[in-house]
C-alpha cells in the first residue's frame, strides 16, 4: 500500500500541474460563444430573478441539461464575484476545481487499479490533454461530468479491486446521481456499457451486486428526486419531454447544430484531443488488451484492472462513432481510463523494451501532431491578433520539446519522454491561454461591442436603454450587455419597439440588404422626431459562423436643431421587403 506521505506528495504535484494549464487565461479569455456564453447567462438570471429551477435564456426555456452546473455556477459567482459584474471568471471556477477533483481521483483509481507508479504517470497525462486543459478553462458541463466520472470509476475500481462494497458503493451512487444533475443520461449510460461489457468478458458479474447496497440508489434519488419534482410541476412536464425530442433525440437522428462527423471521427480527433498523452496511446492500448487477455494471469489484479479500463472506454467510445452528432469533446468522459493505461505502458516501458510497433507509431504520430498544434496556434495569432516575435520562443521550445519525446519513445527512453512531453505542453498552454487567445481580437466582436460602450461611459451590463441588435445575435453579446438586450427579428423590432433617447442600435454594415433595414429604422425614427449618431465601429469575425462582420453602434437622440431628418446617410427608399 502507497505510505500517506507519497499520496500527499503526488497529490500536491498534480494539484500544482492542472493549476499551471488551468489558471493562465483564466480571466482573460472571452466569453466562448455559444454553450458558454448560454450557461453563463442562464445561471445569471437565475440570479436576477430568484428562480433557481427553471432555466432560461432571455425569455427562452433551456430545457436541455439539468441544473447542477447553472447550480454550480451560481454558488461561484455569488462566493467570489458579483451577477451585476458579468465576470466569467468567476463561472469558470466550478470547471477549474472539477479539472483538480478529476485528476486526482485518477490517481486514486490508478491506485487501485495499476499501482502508484502508473496512476502518478497516467493521472499528469490526464491533467494536460489538450480536451481537457480546454474544458477546465470554460464555464459549461464537461468538465463537472469528467469529475463526476472519475468519482464512479474510482468507486467502481475500489468494488472490483479492494472487494470493499459499501462506502464505495456509496460513492458511486454519489457520483452516478452528481452527473445526472449536471448532463443527464450521459454518465449511466456509460456505466451500462462498461458493466454490460465486463459482464459478457467475464461470464461472471457477482461482483457487481456490491453496488446495490440499498443507501446507495437512495442517495441517488435524494440527489436527483427534488430538482425532477420541482421542474416537472413548474413545466407541467415539458422540460423532459422537450429534453429529449429537441436535444437527445436529435443528436441521436441526425447531425444536431450543424457538429456532423463521418465515421471514424473520434479515431481522428483523439491524437490532438488527448495530445501530449497520445504519445504513449497506442502503447497503453497494446498494453491493456496484453494484460486483459492473458489467460496465465486473468485473475490477477493487473488483468482485472486492463478489463475494466478498456469496458470503460471502448464501448462507450464506439457508441460515440455510431451517434450521427459528433464533438471533439464528446469523449472525454473515457480520457482517465485511457490516461491509466498509457501511465501502465509508461511503467512498463521503464523496465522493458516493449511495444516496438506501438511506440514508433505513436511517436510519429505525435511529432506530426505537435507541428500541427504549434502551427495553428502561429496562424491564429496572425490572422485574428497582434503578432508579437516573442510568441515563436515558447512554441519553437515546445516542439523541440515534443520531438525530443517522440524521439525518446522511439527508442524506449519512457521516462525522458514523459518528462519531455509534460514539459513541451506547459511551454504551449500557459502563453497561448495567458497571451495569445485573450489578444485574438478579431474573433471577439463581443467584446469589442462591450469596450466600445464603456468608452463612451456608458454601463456594462447596459441598464435604462433598450438596445436592439437585429443581425449580430451571439448569446455572448446578451452575457455582456445585459439579459433585456433585443437580439434578431428586425422587421419587428422596428414595428413594436417605441425609440427613446439614449436606446442603442447595433447595425451589421455587411449585413445584406443593410439599407433597407437603415431606411425603414431612419422612417420610424422620423415619426418619433429622432435622430442617430454613431458611436463607432467595430469589426472582426464571428468565427461561431465564420462570417466577417463591421458592426455601426447608433445611439438614439434628439435631432440637431438644422436637420429635419435622422442622421442614417445612404439610406434607400424602402420599397424592398424588410430583411
Amino acid at each position: 500500500m502507497t505510505p500517506l506521505h507519497t499520496r500527499l506528495r503526488d497529490s500536491l504535484f498534480l494539484m500544482v500541474l492542472v493549476l499551471l494549464v488551468a489558471v493562465p487565461g483564466l480571466k482573460g479569455l472571452p466569453v466562448i460563444d455559444r454553450d458558454e456564453a448560454r450557461y453563463a447567462q442562464a445561471s445569471v438570471q437565475m440570479m436576477e430573478s430568484g428562480d433557481y429551477i427553471n432555466i432560461r435564456f432571455q425569455n427562452e426555456a433551456r430545457n436541455k441539461k439539468p441544473a447542477g452546473a447553472y447550480w454550480a455556477q451560481v454558488l461561484s459567482v455569488k462566493g467570489f464575484s458579483d451577477p451585476t459584474k458579468r465576470q466569467i471568471w468567476a463561472h469558470r471556477i466550478p470547471s477549474v476545481l472539477a479539472a483538480l477533483l478529476a485528476v486526482l481521483m485518477t490517481y486514486l483509481a490508478g491506485l487501485k487499479l495499476v499501482g502508484r507508479e502508473s496512476a502518478i504517470y497516467g493521472a499528469a497525462l490526464l491533467a494536460v490533454c489538450f480536451i481537457f486543459v480546454f474544458e477546465a478553462h470554460i464555464a459549461k458541463t464537461d468538465a463537472l461530468l469528467l469529475a463526476s466520472s472519475t468519482i464512479a470509476l474510482a468507486a467502481l475500481a475500489g468494488v472490483r479491486q479492494t472487494g470493499r462494497g459499501r462506502g464505495a458503493a456509496l460513492l458511486f451512487w454519489f457520483a452516478l446521481g452528481l452527473a445526472v444533475m449536471i448532463k443527464g443520461p450521459i454518465l449511466p449510460v456509460l456505466i451500462i456499457l462498461c458493466l454490460a461489457g465486463l459482464a459478457l468478458w467475464e461470464r461472471q458479474a457477482g461482483w457487481m451486486k456490491k453496488l446495490l447496497y440499498w443507501p446507495g440508489p437512495v442517495l441517488f434519488l435524494l440527489i436527483v428526486l427534488p430538482w425532477v419534482i420541482l421542474i416537472w410541476k413548474a413545466t407541467d412536464g415539458t422540460f423532459f419531454s422537450e429534453a429529449f425530442a429537441k436535444d437527445l433525440a436529435p443528436k441521436l437522428q441526425g447531425a444536431q447544430e450543424k457538429h456532423p462527423g463521418p465515421p471514424g471521427y473520434y479515431l481522428l480527433t483523439i491524437w490532438p484531443g488527448f495530445w501530449p498523452a497520445s504519445l504513449f496511446l497506442l502503447p497503453g492500448l497494446v498494453f491493456g488488451l496484453r494484460a486483459a487477455r492473458n489467460k496465465q494471469t486473468k485473475d490477477s489484479k493487473v488483468s482485472k484492472a486492463a478489463r475494466l479500463l478498456l469496458c470503460w472506454s471502448v464501448p462507450f467510445y464506439l457508441m460515440l462513432e455510431i451517434v450521427p452528432t459528433k464533438l471533439p469533446h464528446y469523449p472525454l468522459p473515457v480520457y482517465p481510463a485511457l490516461a491509466l493505461l498509457s501511465g501502465a505502458a509508461i511503467s512498463t516501458l521503464i523496465r522493458l523494451d516493449e511495444f516496438k510497433l506501438s511506440r514508433r507509431i505513436g511517436a510519429v504520430l505525435f511529432a506530426l501532431i505537435s507541428i500541427a498544434l504549434g502551427a495553428g496556434v502561429l496562424a491564429a495569432q496572425a490572422l485574428y491578433g497582434a503578432f508579437p516575435t516573442w510568441q515563436f520562443a515558447p512554441i519553437f521550445l515546445s516542439l523541440v520539446g515534443s520531438l525530443f519525446a517522440a524521439n525518446r519513445l522511439w527508442n524506449a527512453q519512457a521516462r525522458q519522454a514523459f518528462r519531455a512531453a509534460l514539459f513541451s505542453s506547459l511551454l504551449l498552454y500557459i502563453p497561448t491561454y495567458h497571451f495569445v487567445l485573450p489578444n485574438l481580437t478579431r474573433l471577439q466582436v463581443s467584446g469589442q461591442l462591450r469596450d466600445l460602450l464603456r468608452s463612451q461611459n456608458i454601463d456594462i451590463p447596459v441598464k435604462n436603454r433598450t438596445v436592439i441588435s437585429p443581425h449580430f445575435t451571439e448569446p455572448s453579446l446578451v452575457y455582456y450587455l445585459g439579459t433585456d438586450i433585443l437580439l434578431g427579428q428586425a422587421k419587428q423590432r422596428l414595428m413594436h419597439v417605441k425609440f427613446k433617447a439614449g436606446d442603442l442600435i447595433i447595425v451589421d454594415q455587411d449585413r445584406p440588404l443593410v439599407d433597407v433595414f437603415k431606411n425603414a429604422l431612419s422612417e420610424k425614427l422620423v415619426s418619433e422626431h429622432l435622430c442617430t449618431h454613431s458611436l463607432g465601429k467595430v469589426k472582426g469575425v464571428n468565427y461561431a459562423k465564420g462570417d466577417d462582420v463591421l458592426l455601426d453602434v447608433l445611439e438614439v437622440g434628439p435631432c440637431p436643431i438644422s436637420t429635419t431628418a435622422p442622421a442614417m446617410p445612404d439610406a434607400e427608399p424602402a420599397t424592398r421587403p424588410d430583411p
